[in-house]
């Protein structure tokens, strides 16, 4: 009797286990099946990736040759005398009037990478929100150095990060953070959090050489962040150079300098990175990744010679506190300076644009700024089809279909006709008109000529999952039966 009892529940946990394999087994099938297509309707040069320099604190009235920046009692206050920043301006796209919705730093960086106004760290968190889970999507790999700016929600959305959790320029606690998102891929993450971990020593030899407080503390501070983005680069080009990832560098010297060195300082820090400034433009130019120059907010005075601010009501409205720069260097763009007012949260999806990744960002309610003609175009299908992209009466592009699938380099300032026809000649012609200017998903997975009862009796994977459900049940109960007999 114990035997038999023994057996009968040793048989009822395989039969769960199998059960709850068996019931899982068709999304396992819409998985596998749901791997994105990715195909060129014209010629286009995607970058391999994006370097996302945060420059925190930094307001562009103090660096675009356009604006002259005020103090609150109207005086005129130094701008900033850079040879590098001004070729780097020169020789990309530059947004003229860009402005902050919330001028300090947790909400800047949120609404950075969710393009959503009111965006903070618990917006970041959410799953679908931000450029690293789009890019996630579709293959890449998210790293960071980063000292301001640092929340726990912008750190979890990292393969790796080093940043600093003290936020302190004279007593730095620089930490590496490692997310695993994938045990078959962990490899890379690994090695960067290395490379990241032996940069460390270098940061703490080089601050104790000066004093507290001094501006070759500050320069030494913001310039190793830099240098430490590029050693990443350089290792991701010599080993992965087919990898595609995003890198974001926040260097918060200038932020800090803004408050405590005042408005001298403040503009000595911005000098202070000039150089290394330039030196990761070339090296975003030779690994083609886009250069992207951004802050999280600005930084007024109350007079010159005086400690800063952003946050309090006194400086949030001001123009040096809103205005921040939007710097882009890309394979594909052409330089010049781009006019019309634009928000912060109109970033991220650009930035989602510059790569020819679709923005789905689930909160944003930014909008990608127009800078080139092509774009790319998601289309979702019911199930396999032919595709046709039809503009002007004719078809310009026409595939096979499943799922999802990208259309990259398509022509923006033009109307278009998406056609589906399923391969089994259940759908037919079904159509969407629409107007394209940028990023844009067309779905069409539930046409209202097709019911859903219909398309499970259609697709196959759900009809051999309820097969070998019954399959198993019968199965389970026959075996339970013989044994309760003995």
């Amino acid at each position: 009797m114990q035997k038999n009892e023994r057996e009968l529940t040793s048989l009822t946990s395989l039969y769960f286990r199998l059960l709850m394999a068996i019931v899982f087994l068709p999304f396992f099938f819409q998985l596998a099946a749901a791997a994105t297509d990715i195909l060129e309707v014209s010629s286009v040069d995607v970058p391999q990736g994006a370097v996302i320099l945060i420059v925190d604190g930094l307001s562009s009235s103090y660096l675009y040759p356009e604006l002259v920046p005020y103090s609150l009692d109207g005086r005129v206050l130094p701008k900033v005398k850079s040879d590098n920043l001004s070729f780097i301006m020169e020789q990309s796209c530059r947004v003229l009037d860009v402005r902050a919705p919330q001028t300090y730093t947790e909400a800047g960086h949120s609404v950075l990478v969710t393009g959503y106004t009111k965006a903070l760290s618990d917006s970041v968190s959410g799953s679908g929100t931000t450029i690293y889970d789009i890019a996630h999507e579709y293959g890449y790999y998210t790293f960071a150095v980063m000292q301001k700016g640092d929340s726990s929600a912008i750190c979890s959305k990292q393969d790796v990060i080093i940043h600093d959790a003290t936020n302190s320029i004279n007593e730095p606690e620089m930490l590496v953070i490692t997310n695993i998102r994938d045990s078959g891929q962990k490899q890379i993450p690994l090695k960067v959090a290395a490379l990241m971990q032996d940069s460390l020593p270098s940061l703490n030899e080089h601050l104790s050489g000066f004093p507290e407080g001094s501006q070759q503390r500050y320069d030494i501070y913001d310039n190793w962040a830099i240098d430490t983005a590029m050693d990443v680069m350089d290792h991701m080009q010599a080993n992965y150079p087919e990898q595609h990832y995003l890198l974001t560098v926040n260097v918060g010297g200038v932020d800090s300098a803004g408050h405590y060195k005042k408005d001298k300082g403040y503009i000595d820090s911005i000098e202070g990175i000039d150089a290394a400034c330039m030196d990761l433009y070339r090296k975003c130019e030779e690994n083609n990744l886009a250069f992207i120059f951004v802050s999280d907010h600005g930084m007024a005075f109350p007079s010159p010679d005086s400690r800063g601010g952003h946050q309090a009501a006194k400086y949030s409205g001001t123009n040096e506190a809103q205005k921040v720069p939007f710097v882009i260097s890309a394979s594909g763009i052409k330089d010049g300076v781009i006019e019309g007012s634009y928000g912060q949260e109109d970033i991220a999806p650009t930035i989602l644009e510059v790569l020819y990744l679709p923005d789905e960002l689930r909160l944003s309610d930014g909008k990608a700024i127009p800078f080139r003609d092509h774009t790319v175009l998601k289309v979702s299908v019911p199930q396999k089809g032919r595709l046709e992209l039809i503009s002007n009466g004719e078809t310009a592009y026409e595939t096979m279909a499943n799922d999802d699938i990208l259309l990259r380099g398509v022509a923006t300032g033009s109307s278009y006709i998406i056609r589906y026809t399923s391969e089994d000649g259940a759908i037919k012609y079904l159509e969407k008109e629409f107007f394209l200017e940028g990023s844009q998903h067309i779905d069409l997975r539930t046409p209202q000529d097709a019911s859903k009862s219909d398309l499970f009796l259609r697709n196959p994977r759900y009809i051999i999952g309820s097969l070998l459900i019954i399959a198993v049940n019968i199965t389970g109960l026959l075996l339970i039966r013989k044994i309760m007999k003995e």
